[in-house]
């Protein structure tokens, strides 16, 4: 009996390892000798950004064995950020993005890990965090494709979905996301100050709205089919809810005095985001049945 204890044990650990994207990290030189980073942001076109003060420390790929969970892409790109910020990046550069069909329908990623100088106009999407506000340079698009009239858009964006074993646990996950390119920087200095804070009470907003998704899923609590049934309409309830929220806001920027209203939003979102902080991460739902005491 015992001798059958350890392959079988072999094999569960086996199976748990599959089922998360393996990633190969290559240093360059070595060890960095570099502190972790907070943030790791994401550039999905070397081309449309600047390197040459940029200093190369890996290349990482996020891979897929065919029985791998939670590898949708939001999922491996933040398994290659977070070992790049382990050694030291704070950029992950995408060189290949390629889907699996044939096994799976997972998402595979090849990359270039730097360390910048700054982010700062860097990113093409940035995924909201508490540390890593807007930059004027991070307002991207061209001025030139945009109506000559009026406030220039900002688009931002929740999603929501559930990853996990599914046996021990769920894990409700969300991404907060500010498109780089919806929005420019006015050539004004002092309409450009307010577009940037504008943009951020945009991406700070979603980022309220998306802890407020893992707040609803908290509620139905160690329910897994209920879950799985409910995250698509919950997600869509908060995506209407936040574009509520926004045209409130834009309604009150653009009929008041715009410096007001800007301060009084950024204060309410900073107390409701301070109100939602045990959401800010991941959401874990511990599926194991309890035993009876």
């Amino acid at each position: 009996m015992l001798r059958w204890i350890f392959p079988f044990v072999f094999l569960c650990f086996w199976l748990l390892q599959a089922c998360e994207p393996p990633v190969r990290l290559k240093l360059t030189n070595g060890k960095t000798g570099l502190d972790s980073t907070f943030y790791a942001g994401v550039a999905e076109d070397a081309r449309s950004i600047d390197l040459r003060k940029a200093r190369l420390l890996a290349k990482v790929k996020v891979g897929d064995l065919g029985v791998t969970l939670d590898c949708r892409y939001h999922d491996v790109l933040g398994k290659a950020t977070d070992r790049a910020r382990k050694i030291g990046g704070n950029l992950l550069v995408i060189t290949e993005h390629t889907r699996n069909t044939v096994k799976s329908n997972c998402h595979r990623i090849k990359g270039e890990v730097y360390l910048v100088p700054k982010l700062e106009g860097m990113e093409d999407r940035i995924w909201w965090h508490p540390l890593r506000q807007l930059f004027p340079g991070d307002l991207r698009g061209e001025r030139d494709s945009f109506p000559a009239a009026g406030l220039p858009p900002v688009k931002v964006e929740i999603t929501g979905r559930l990853g996990g074993d599914f046996y021990n646990e769920a894990i409700g996950r969300t991404e907060t996301i500010f498109y780089c390119d919806s929005t420019y920087r006015p050539a004004d200095p002092q309409r450009a100050a307010i577009a940037l804070r504008r943009a951020q009470i945009y991406f700070d907003l979603a980022e309220w709205h998306a802890r407020g998704l893992k707040e609803d899923l908290a509620a139905i609590g160690p329910d897994l089919p209920k879950l799985t049934d409910q995250i698509r309409p919950l997600t869509a309830r908060r995506q209407e809810i936040l574009r509520t929220a926004l045209a409130e806001f834009e309604l009150e920027f653009s009929a008041k005095n715009a410096p007001d209203a800007l301060a009084r939003w950024e204060t309410r979102i900073k107390s409701e985001l301070a109100g939602l902080e045990q959401y800010a991460g991941e959401l874990v739902v511990d599926l194991r049945k309890k035993k009876k005491s």
